[in-house]
Parts: structure tokens; C-alpha cells; sequence
């Protein structure tokens, strides 16, 4: 009678779990279709239904909580540096002002401003922040140049906005008492967020200085929807096809994918180390069974993409998700082209 009671009570226990993870998932994907900050970095019109396959729809909301918060952050990205590109266009502004007023370029300006008063990083300082860095799968010469690009930089971020503030000091500079937001209209990409020596940074100036890293951002959303998408029509085939054959989607993987599998030699996975050894450091044997199992599995990714494409060929899959072209401004705010 114990064990009885015991075993409804663990039953219970794992369906509140699940109908717990059943909320849980429903409520994340609320938060992230509907309570995320407008990024103002999504294409225009937004579609809902991202592929139709055999009369099936694959929606926004059936992407995986995964995709969605990946997204999320990347957009995020834009949300971001749009809280700070005012400050960056009155220094634009600032240091424009200042080139013509010398008579000379602001790339001049920044070369006698900026570029020659700060210190070349050297290799040694490279060295010491490759020494504290928690991830050294590369060997330092690999990474040399590009730590030091970077240390660069930083530096001269750091002396253009000290350059900027001294030229800030003999400005007259009003800023608005409202937060940059992304424009919902035409009329709004009017509004005026600062004033610097009576010319005035708009909404427009904002969106338009966005618009390559608003690019990236939708490359990169578009690649995350697209790799999701691709797994759910694969799925749906998948399923499809099981039940006409009468037998089941696993049934399947083994039949035409697990069977067709080539085995990975040991000398595919040394040839793979010598090409990777910089990225790997580390001895062979320490990853040889690591890189025999990366290598089944690209294998197995081969193999099953292969016979994706062979579902697809006699399938109707409509794909209404498309790639991204270089945005124009009004397309963002108001889906109007310039």
C-alpha cells in the first residue's frame, strides 16, 4: 500500500513538474513575442507564418525558446546602441564643427587630435591580457594582432570622447528630455533629441547612423529563424512521412540515415587535428576521441540533410521567411521606401 501511494505521489510529483515547465515555457515565449523593447530593427510588414509545409503552417511562436532569446539578444544589440548614438552624434557633430572651424578634414582632426596622442599598444601588454584570458585555445601569436588592434582601439575611443569633452566644454549643447526611441511613423522621425551650436540631431539622424549595425542585426536574426525553420520543416516531413509508411520518425532516422553512416577513421581525426592545431592546443591524444565524435556527427548532419532534401522534392513547403536586403529608413518605422 506504501509503495502504491509512493508511486502515485512520484506520478503526481512529474506532472506538476511538466505542467511547471508547460507555464514556464508559455510564459517565456509571451515575454519574448510580445514584451520585448521595440528594437525598430525588424523588416517590414512582420510576417506571422514563416512556411506552410503539406498544408501545415510553422509560425513565430513555434520557434524554440533557444531561437527566440538568441534573437532577442541580437536585437538587443541595436536596442542598445541606440541609447547611446546620441551622445556619439554630438560628438560627430562636435568634431565637424571643430574641422571646418580649423579649416582643415575630420579625418585630418582626428589625426592630430586623437591618432597621434595615444600610445601604441605594445606586445607585451598583449601578452598580459592573453595571460589573463580564460579561454586560450588559440596560441598567442595567433591572436597577437588582433588583441593589439583592439587594445588600440579602446585607446582611441578613450581619447576621442577626452578630445570630445574639451570641445564640449565651449559648445552650447541642449538635450531633450525624452528617450531615443525607434520612430513609429514618418512624423516621428522628425523629433529632436539635442541641439549643438543651433544645429539640430533628429530621430532621422539617429535611424540613419543605425542602419548598418540594424543590417547585421537582421542577418543575423534571419540565419537564427532560418536554421530553426529548417529543423521544423524537416520534422513535419518527417512525421508526415512516418505515418504514411505506417512506422515511426526514429524508425526512419535508422533506415536511411544511421545506416548510411560512414565510419570515421582515426586518420580522419589526425588530419583534421594537424589542420586545427593552432585552434586546438592541445595534444592529439588528449582530443582524439573528441574530434572522432565532432566528425560522426558532421557526418550524420550530412547524411541526414541529404535525406531532408530527398522529403522536401516531393512535398509542397511554401518558405515566406526571406533574407534581408540593406534596410532604407522609412522602411523600419513606417514601411515606406525612400
Amino acid at each position: 500500500m506504501q509503495l502504491s501511494r509512493l508511486c502515485v505521489f512520484a506520478s503526481s510529483l512529474r506532472l506538476c513538474v511538466n505542467c511547471f515547465l508547460m507555464i514556464l515555457h508559455s510564459f517565456l515565449l509571451w515575454l519574448l513575442l510580445f514584451q520585448s523593447p521595440n528594437c525598430g530593427c525588424e523588416q517590414k510588414p512582420e510576417i506571422n507564418v514563416l512556411a506552410v509545409v503539406n498544408g501545415v503552417k510553422v509560425t513565430r511562436k513555434d520557434l524554440s525558446i533557444d531561437t527566440l532569446t538568441q534573437v532577442s539578444i541580437a536585437q538587443d544589440t541595436v536596442i542598445v546602441a541606440r541609447s547611446r548614438q546620441l551622445e556619439v552624434k554630438i560628438n560627430d557633430l562636435l568634431l565637424e564643427m571643430e574641422a571646418k572651424r580649423r579649416g582643415i578634414t575630420t579625418a585630418e582632426l582626428l589625426e592630430t587630435g586623437v591618432i597621434s596622442k595615444i600610445t601604441p599598444p605594445t606586445e607585451a601588454e598583449a601578452k598580459a591580457i592573453y595571460e589573463q584570458s580564460n579561454n586560450r585555445n588559440q596560441s598567442f601569436n595567433s591572436v597577437k594582432n588582433k588583441i593589439m588592434a583592439e587594445l588600440k582601439t579602446e585607446r582611441v575611443a578613450a581619447r576621442v570622447r577626452e578630445f570630445a569633452n574639451t570641445l564640449r566644454a565651449g559648445a552650447k549643447i541642449t538635450v531633450a528630455n525624452q528617450l531615443v526611441t525607434p520612430p513609429t511613423n514618418e512624423a516621428e522621425l522628425a523629433r529632436v533629441f539635442a541641439n549643438v551650436n543651433g544645429v539640430n540631431i533628429t530621430s532621422s539622424d539617429i535611424e540613419t547612423s543605425l542602419l548598418p549595425l540594424i543590417f547585421q542585426v537582421q542577418q543575423q536574426v534571419y540565419a537564427l529563424r532560418k536554421r530553426d525553420l529548417d529543423l521544423h520543416i524537416n520534422d513535419i516531413l518527417l512525421e508526415q512521412e512516418a505515418k504514411r509508411l505506417g512506422t515511426t520518425p526514429q524508425a526512419l532516422i535508422d533506415q536511411n540515415v544511421n545506416t548510411k553512416l560512414q565510419i570515421v577513421t582515426e586518420e580522419q581525426a589526425r588530419a583534421y587535428y594537424k589542420a586545427n592545431k593552432a585552434q586546438l592546443n592541445a595534444d592529439f591524444s588528449d582530443v582524439k576521441v573528441m574530434l572522432l565524435q565532432y566528425l560522426l556527427e558532421k557526418e550524420k548532419q550530412k547524411v541526414l540533410a541529404a535525406y531532408a532534401e530527398q522529403l522536401r522534392k516531393d512535398a509542397a513547403v511554401q518558405i515566406y521567411l526571406t533574407e534581408p536586403k540593406p534596410p532604407k529608413l522609412r522602411q523600419l518605422c513606417c514601411n515606406l521606401v525612400d
